[in-house]
């Protein structure tokens, strides 16, 4: 392409990313508060509920389901960090016609680096100082603090390090989400060769691979013999080959709908073809229904069953909730301020649910004052996501060591 105009496809999706990490981060936020004061029931369980109390179990049992759902909200975020770090280096290296540079390295780790790390850790500070007004609000990895200061120092550095994801007992150290930070670290770290094999082989190879990878990887997992609490962290994601064909999808659709001349035309339709074809929403929602059905089956008989779970998860979920969101404009203008905040949300909700559920005690109704405590955490993680940046960016323009002018 050497015009400036960027493809109306393209486009589209970008604007709506927003709305849909919005979605996401209220599904985690909710699936999180809901797994804390519920007890993370179980698909079986909810079953039970659904069919054993008429109308108030039909309820009830629905809004569990709902819950329990929020779970995969993980997708949607990963597929949209693939297509914006996909699409920042097309525009730095790849519009530019005859651009010798494919990538530069460390100016890229570096940029990226920057953005996560600081909010990262500023986040730490707060779950310090929570823990510290009353250590019952941090339940996460509460058996380190009674270890001793050399084990307290150690899980402290593995946490502001991301090593946390590779040190099982210090994997929810603080706080129980945090092992997404470290697998968009890896994810990072790795994306200049992953444009490297995309350049060199092809979109296509690289996508096919990274099923392959992904696939492999969570095959080899089921099998290791391993705890299944374990299993359930490396298959999650604490390292990076497990989720990697998410990732990849999303750096593959930026590149698709950018470079619409490029004789990457497969790409292109399939692309096009899930992004805004109806005729596959059918389609899509089966794919949904069977990551699902998977996930859930692999709670009850098998841990196999999660092996492809993420495959059909990732697709279905992230096209299904692009088509309706793409079809009901009038939401975006609601759900962006919670997307353009998401970070700060993800890093900081599990440390508020705990000290916001007993101060909403008051609320005797279950789902009313689960859903209070969803909207004031996430609101609360939308001030400190703008108040972090605010900090940091302040921070890099005035060095504290800097000379005087």
């Amino acid at each position: 392409m050497t015009t400036t105009a960027l493809p109306k496809p393209y486009t589209r999706l970008s604007e709506l990313l927003p709305a849909l990490k919005a979605i996401a981060i209220l599904q985690i936020v909710l699936y999180h508060i809901w797994a804390y004061t519920k007890g993370y029931l179980k698909f079986s369980e909810i079953t039970e509920i659904l069919t054993g109390n008429g109308v108030k179990g039909l309820v009830e049992g629905g809004l569990n389901f709902f819950c329990l759902m929020g779970e995969q909200g993980v997708h949607i975020f990963l597929i949209a960090s693939g297509f914006g770090l996909a699409t920042s280096w097309w525009k730095s290296y790849q519009k530019i016609p005859n651009n010798p540079n494919i990538i530069a390295l460390i100016p890229f780790w570096k940029r990226r680096l920057l953005r996560i790390f600081p909010l990262y850790w500023i986040a730490h500070g707060l779950a310090l100082l929570i823990y510290w007004i009353n250590p019952e609000w941090v339940p996460f990895g509460q058996e380190v603090w009674g270890q001793g200061g050399l084990t307290i120092a150690a899980a402290i550095f593995a946490s502001l390090t991301t090593l946390r994801n590779f040190i099982m007992p210090f994997y929810t150290f603080l706080n129980g989400a945090w092992w997404y930070v470290g697998l968009i670290v890896q994810l990072y770290l790795i994306f200049p060769f992953l444009i490297r094999w995309g350049k060199r082989w092809g979109w296509q190879n690289l996508l096919i691979n990274s099923v392959v990878i992904s696939l492999l990887y969570r095959g080899l997992i089921v099998l290791l013999p391993v705890s299944d609490t374990i299993t359930d962290r490396l298959l999650r994601g604490a390292f990076f080959p497990s989720r990697l064909f998410e990732f990849v999808l999303g750096m593959v659709l930026a590149i698709a709908l950018l470079e619409q001349n490029s004789g990457s035309d497969q790409l292109l339709n399939w692309s096009q073809n899930l992004l805004f074809k109806r005729r596959w929403l059918g389609f899509l929602i089966i794919f949904w229904a069977l990551g699902l059905a998977c996930d859930w089956a692999s709670e009850e008989t098998l841990m196999a069953w999660r092996i492809p779970a993420d495959f059909f998860l990732g697709i279905g979920q992230f096209f299904v909730l692009f088509q309706i969101i793409n079809y009901l404009p009038s939401l975006k203008p609601w759900l962006n301020p919670i997307g353009d905040t998401s970070y700060g949300i993800y890093l900081i909700h599990m440390n508020l649910e705990t000290g916001l559920w007993v101060g909403m005690g008051f609320i005797s109704f279950y789902w009313l004052r689960l859903f209070m405590v969803v909207a004031i955490a996430c609101f609360l993680g939308g001030l400190f996501d703008i108040a972090g940046n605010w900090i940091i960016k302040q921070g890099l323009k005035n060095p504290p060591f800097s000379s005087p002018k």
